[in-house]
């Protein structure tokens, strides 16, 4: 027969801790009924060592693992039991992944890394880690991030550059965020220009923050002259404006005051005509 990933997880517990009793839930009661693991008696049942001996047999005998796989378990470590689905008890393919892009003198076991616009790597925050670069740059949004080279506006110089995309549900953020920690390089932010964009920068430690990646004054200006624009500050303002006033980041204090000054927002993807 075929167990629930809940039967399996309780036959491992009574493998692992080797308890004495349980409550009488009815995954408990099921095992004693039909497989004799555990004795019911006035709400809970009572196991011994032959029980505990025979919850393990069990999991063996239908190719099950005995023991927990643990939260970070590839597909490929659950497919080598043949009792279940690969995609039990494993993290999804992309849990642990990052998405990043080389630009400029990057390398990887010595050798230069090149991702033209519109490519990009996934790859573990350990693998990214290895990567040799001059400095770091965080973009909020992924259609940005694939097309970075299209804002033309944007100086790259012959610095190498290792693109972080912040990440999305596919790409876990605390992944990004712990690579950029993880490094020493100067991290600039390319994000938004509102008022959720300058609390991302909060998240990068300020001895290695550089700025923010955005277009001139006059034409940020210019481009949040709009509704949309007005409306995105207001509908952020009351979320993040505390902690945006508070804050003691001198790069984002001089930002935040300018953001204010116009009262108005506008969105990473309008830039790239800038």
């Amino acid at each position: 027969m075929n167990f629930t990933s809940t039967q399996i997880t309780f036959l491992q517990s009574l493998i692992e801790g080797a308890p004495a009793s349980k409550r009488a839930t009815a995954t408990a009661l099921f095992f004693s009924e039909h497989f004799s693991i555990g004795r019911a008696v006035a709400g809970a049942v009572s196991y011994s060592a032959e029980h505990h001996a025979a919850a393990e047999d069990l999991l063996r005998a239908h190719r099950l693992p005995v023991a927990s796989l643990g939260k970070t378990a590839s597909r490929a470590e659950a497919a080598a039991f043949g009792g279940m689905s690969e995609k039990a008890f494993s993290v999804a393919p992309r849990a642990r992944s990052v998405a990043i892009r080389c630009i400029g003198d990057c390398k990887l076991d010595g050798q230069s890394v090149y991702t033209p616009d519109g490519t990009h790597m996934v790859t573990t925050p350990e693998r990214a880690s290895t990567i040799s670069c001059d400095r770091i740059m965080l973009v909020e949004n992924f259609e940005t991030f694939q097309q970075v080279q299209a804002y033309r506006w944007i100086e790259w110089n012959a610095a190498g550059t290792l693109v972080v995309y912040r990440g999305d549900p596919e790409n876990p953020n605390q992944h990004a965020v712990q690579l950029v920690l993880a490094r020493g390089e100067p991290v600039v932010g390319f994000f938004d220009f509102d008022p959720a964009g300058l609390m991302m920068a909060k998240a990068i430690p300020s001895s290695r923050f550089k700025g923010f990646v955005l277009p001139d004054q006059a034409w940020l200006g210019a481009a949040c002259d709009t509704p949309h624009g007005r409306q995105l500050y207001d509908r952020q303002v009351g979320v993040y404006g505390a902690a945006l006033d508070a804050t003691s980041e001198p790069l984002i204090i001089e930002r935040w005051a300018f953001m204010k000054s116009l009262a108005s927002a506008v969105a990473q993807e309008a830039m790239r005509s800038a």
